[in-house]
């Protein structure tokens, strides 16, 4: 397994880049609720953990971690793996590292923005993304992307899943809030349903449709793709 090099203190992400996931800080002790009735995050969780059968010893890293409820999912389904996970927002990983405590899990969490991963290259077998790419602008999702690939061992495997393109005018309405509280900039290559071509773009061989969630405001998709190399599953 690759070693993962740390950093010796977590950077934190510079002033205004990055915005809490509810706009406000004071908001962010509620994200969970939010986020478990707005965009059904349980079973979105759930499908991302179905489709990662990981293996005792991997090095599993969530970038955009958030409040740290994918990594204590996948911690559910295999806790010999190493769980790490990246995001720029100090109150949201307070919560994370309060919720690994009372579950008991180990979890190595560092404040850190997608698009500049303080990690050595090759160091993850497997990285996620769930609801984070939608916040950033295009080419801030190219370098993020780029970010990943370059943490990723060879033949590793990512795991995204954001919002997709509508596919009914119906759908296009139910994005719309989206659209609004993000920012246009942001969420414009979800709209357009670009977020496979540009994880192709960054590097990825084999990147496919896994899984498809229904939520209030459009279609969640999760994708897969696999840093160049013998395709094998993680």
């Amino acid at each position: 397994m690759p070693r993962v090099a740390l950093p010796a203190k977590s950077p934190p992400a510079p002033e205004g880049d990055f915005r809490p996931a509810l706009a406000f800080t004071a908001l962010t002790p509620w994200f969970d609720i939010v986020a478990r009735v707005a965009v059904r995050d349980n079973a979105l969780k759930d499908q991302v953990a179905d489709l990662l059968p990981l293996r005792p010893g991997q090095t599993v890293l969530d970038v955009g971690c958030g409040t740290g409820t994918l990594l204590l999912r996948l911690r559910e389904r295999q806790p010999q793996a190493q769980f790490f996970g990246a995001d720029p927002d100090p109150t949201a990983l307070a919560i994370a590292e309060r919720k690994a405590a009372a579950a008991g899990a180990s979890l190595t969490l560092t404040q850190a923005s997608a698009t500049r991963l303080p990690f050595a290259a090759a160091a993850f077998d497997v990285v996620t993304t769930s609801l984070m790419l939608h916040h950033l602008t295009t080419p801030q999702k190219r370098q993020a992307l780029a970010e990943i690939r370059r943490v990723l061992r060879p033949g590793g495997v990512l795991l995204a899943a954001d919002y997709d393109a509508p596919r009914t005018w119906l759908e296009t309405l139910a994005f719309l809030p989206i659209r609004l509280f993000d920012g246009f900039d942001a969420t414009e290559a979800n709209a357009r349903g670009a977020l496979p071509a540009m994880i192709n773009a960054a590097g990825f061989a084999a990147v496919e449709t896994r899984a498809e969630l229904p939520t209030a405001f459009g279609y969640i998709t999760v994708w897969r793709a696999q840093s160049p190399s013998a395709v094998t599953p993680p």
